[in-house]
């Protein structure tokens, strides 16, 4: 019943694997159709090839042949090419893998952009982890350190950053340097600063850290750490770390007594390194799957696995790796009795590691010891002036940081400031125009009061003395009587004027382009004539506007008449795309406004544009007329 219970997981896995492999194949497929450009389309079809290389060589070289007439003679894209076709050959033909990298890299050092430095930091990591699967640790983190961080660095990709710092704390970790391999692992962590960085670099990150608290018998962080792994690996797209994730979760297993589950998450991840076609990732896990047979005591099952792993030409077991292998089998085969075998097995075993011994170091030493302990110390001087570097460049980035930080806050608080101030000169600006408004309502309250009494009052009674002394010229026949009824007529018109002006009854009645023309009228006399020209002034709606605009006017029109000595002046007033205009001119006698001494006239005229939000400019000499223009904002 378990061992079904075990197929059906698996088969549902396949299920779903190749259900994503479908819709992945589907959309890089589509890509490639629907691109505009012949480089678009070549990067689409790397992106497809990429995809194949992990699942079939055959259809990964056709896309690349099917891409390659689309160089056309492009340096970087014939780099980009020789990347992604070494990627085809990465991991079964190793030697061909690297010298398309190195190939690569001749084409693309040519090239100082992102991009470009992006694809050197990759490839020269490629050729690394190739260096490092054949035991050749030296030159991985050599490799790391002077190639893949400075590249990563230049490209601004965080990403790669993140693992190339990972593979830097792998190499000590591998060395049992753990202190300094969580040094670097927290390094890596550090550059998480959004979800953006949530990508398969941290899951990377997580996974190596799990080694480290694994074997350092830190159980609950080992625990901890792998949970992330396994939340972080159900958010992102890409599984191809699904079968580290499932080797470690079969050790944690393991550990805690559960080897039924770990061989189970063992088979899991078996299926993810076939599918990806991982044969390094799938050579580990039957190693792993060897261990929990050996805890379990079943002697003959991790035998038969190891023999497979020994004897099987896609495995890539090289120097260190296969002789590991080699003593744990004999060790094996003695605890089954098969003495023979063993004894075959432990003379393989010495006859590999002289020659391991002799390739690796090109030296003779005794003791495997202190070759271990001289390489390590190369390893640190290589590593701890790479620090420095990446340490001066860091301070570097820092110091650049600061200083823009630091200019930034100058520059939102001068803009801060400026804003400030900005908005206390409206405030003070409304302010007085609100006064403005009070005063002009308080006066005209004021002068509709004084209308209402001159017009009530005053020239009702001055009437009625008209009047009577009118039947007394008759009566009496006095020859003086004509001339003060007729000088009591202009008191009357004046009174009537005067009190039409204090209350414009025409402006409520008519609208403010005739208030204004009836006004003109009003002035206009066989000494000076007066013209006026209106546009758009039905757009002035609102009231209060509207009595302001003509008191502004009269103001303009008044003092032109009283002080001008004009034959002729000329109003228009216009309103376009809700912006008003004032303009008077006249042919008088002019002033100088710098030093014309202020009068109620001029003070009451400011006042107005102030209270409409507005700005008056005059334009004036002596002996030469005076032109005055307001604008303003409705």
């Amino acid at each position: 019943m378990k061992l079904r219970k075990i197929y059906v997981l698996l088969a549902l896995f396949i299920v779903s694997v190749f259900s994503a492999g479908a819709q992945e194949i589907q959309d890089l497929t589509e890509r490639v159709e629907n691109s505009r450009t012949n480089v678009e389309k070549f990067h689409a079809l790397m992106k497809l090839s990429d995809y194949w290389s992990y699942r079939d060589t055959a259809k990964a070289i056709q896309t690349l042949r099917e891409a390659k007439p689309l160089i056309d003679g492009d340096n970087f894209l014939q780099g980009v090419h020789l990347f992604f076709e070494a990627g085809v050959y990465y991991g079964y033909d190793n030697p061909k893998s690297q010298r398309f990298y190195m190939e690569a890299d001749a084409y693309l050092e040519k090239f100082e952009t992102p991009e470009a430095y992006r694809y050197r930091a990759r490839l020269w990591h490629n050729y690394g982890a190739l260096e490092q699967q054949a035991d050749n640790d030296q030159a991985f983190m050599d490799i790391t350190l002077t190639r893949c961080i400075p590249y990563a660095l230049k490209s601004g990709d965080d990403d790669l950053l993140m693992g190339y710092f990972t593979n830097v704390g792998m190499i000590f970790y591998n060395h049992k340097e753990y202190d300094k391999a969580l040094e670097y692992y927290e390094k890596a962590l550090s550059l998480v600063r959004s979800t953006r960085h949530e990508t398969e670099s941290l899951l990377w990150t997580f996974l190596n850290m799990f080694d480290v608290y694994f074997y350092t018998d830190n159980k609950e962080k080992a625990r901890r750490t792998l949970q992330k792994a396994e939340d972080l690996l159900a958010r992102i797209p890409e599984k191809k770390l699904a079968g580290v994730f499932y080797k470690n979760k079969a050790k944690l297993l393991n550990l805690e007594g559960n080897p039924e589950e770990a061989l189970r998450s063992i088979e899991e991840g078996m299926q993810v390194a076939q599918e990806y076609n991982f044969t390094w990732d799938y050579t580990t896990l039957k190693y792993e799957k060897a261990q929990i047979y050996k805890m379990l005591g079943n002697w003959q099952s991790a035998k038969d696995v190891l023999d497979e792993l020994l004897q099987d030409p896609q495995s890539n077991l090289l120097g260190k790796s296969r002789l590991a292998l080699m003593y744990e089998l004999s060790e094996i085969e003695a605890r089954l009795g098969n003495f023979r075998r063993a004894f075959d097995l432990m003379q393989s075993y010495k006859t590999l590691n002289d020659s391991i011994g002799s390739t690796d170091f090109k030296q003779q030493l005794a003791d495997m010891e202190t070759r271990y302990r001289t390489a390590e110390k190369e390893q640190e001087i290589v590593l701890l002036e790479s620090k420095n570097r990446l340490h001066l460049t860091l301070f570097l980035g820092a110091v650049f940081f600061a200083v823009l930080l630091g200019a930034w806050i100058w520059y939102a608080w001068r803009a801060r400031r400026k804003q400030a101030a900005k908005d206390a000169l409206m405030l003070r600006q409304q302010r007085e125009i609100d006064i403005s408004n009070a005063l002009m309502e308080g006066e005209q309250q004021e002068r509709t009061r004084l209308a209402r009494d001159l017009h009530d009052g005053l020239v009702g009674r001055v009437t009625g003395l008209k009047m009577n002394v009118e039947r007394i010229s008759r009566d009496n026949c006095r020859g003086e009587l004509p001339d003060v009824v007729a000088e009591l007529d202009t008191v009357i018109a004046e009174l009537r004027l005067t009190a039409r002006n204090l209350e414009p009854s025409v402006l409520n009645k008519q609208g403010l382009e005739e208030a204004i023309r009836s006004f003109c009228q009003s002035l206009q006399s066989p000494e000076t004539a007066i013209l006026f020209y209106a546009n758009g002034l039905s757009d002035v709606t609102d009231k209060n506007l509207q009595l302001s605009v003509y008191r502004t006017v009269q103001e303009l029109v008044t003092n032109a008449v009283r002080h001008a000595d004009a034959t002729q002046i000329m109003l228009q007033c216009s309103v376009e795309n809700r912006f008003l205009l004032i303009e008077i001119e006249d042919n008088g006698k002019g002033f100088d406004p710098r030093t014309v001494t202020r009068n109620m006239g001029l003070n009451n005229l400011e006042a107005r544009v102030k209270s409409i939000g507005g700005t008056l400019k005059i334009d004036s000499r002596p002996g030469d007329g005076t032109q005055i223009q307001i604008e303003t904002q409705l």
